[in-house]
């Protein structure tokens, strides 16, 4: 079963078309990356994936399950191009808010192994507001991955950030490609 399965997507908004006829398989534990310019798709066909936005003609799949449902929301986890948490909590604090809402039940373990996975095991009674853009890229990683998703769908996951930012994100990736986890 692949990760994600979309065949045929097309969106339009009024006369726009966002995306024309796109196919996109990504098998399990696949590291697949989306190039294009600005004005492509990308993000659309990432909130199609995700269940925000209803595409006008084809079908997306998560897991084998229809984009949207709750079983295909259960399996993946996302984060935006444009995020932003509450710069007053900490990232321990932001975790836990997350666990709440995805009803996961990892508890402290799964926050401590999530913020060691991604550089922020240090960091974690540190508030968002005193992160770097990579530290909080970084945190944006492991909020999307609370509850242990099959698939993991980030936008953008590098944008804005320097050099050794990107290197550390990609590195991260690889390491989440090497554990099973998929990747668009």
């Amino acid at each position: 079963m692949s990760a994600l399965s979309a065949r045929g997507l097309e969106k339009r908004y009024g006369t726009t078309r966002a995306l024309a006829g796109v196919d996109v398989e990504v098998g399990e534990g696949e590291l697949v990356g989306l190039l294009g310019p600005n004005g492509a798709g990308k993000s659309t066909l990432v909130k199609i994936a995700c269940g925000l936005v209803r595409p006008s003609e084809g079908r997306a799949e998560v897991c084998g399950a229809r984009a949207g449902t709750r079983e295909a929301r259960s399996a993946l986890g996302y984060l935006a191009e444009f995020f932003r948490f509450p710069g007053w909590t900490t990232a321990d604090e932001l975790l836990d808010l997350h666990q709440r809402l995805t009803s996961s039940d990892g508890g402290q373990r799964e926050r401590a192994e999530l913020l060691e996975l991604v550089g922020l095991e240090d960091a974690r009674g540190r508030r968002v507001e005193e992160m770097s853009k990579g530290m909080q890229q970084r945190l944006g990683i492991a909020q999307a991955l609370i509850g242990r998703p099959q698939l993991l769908l980030l936008d953008e996951p590098t944008s804005a950030l320097d050099p050794v930012g990107r290197r550390t994100v990609r590195t991260l990736l690889e390491e989440l490609r090497r554990r099973g986890v998929s990747v668009l």
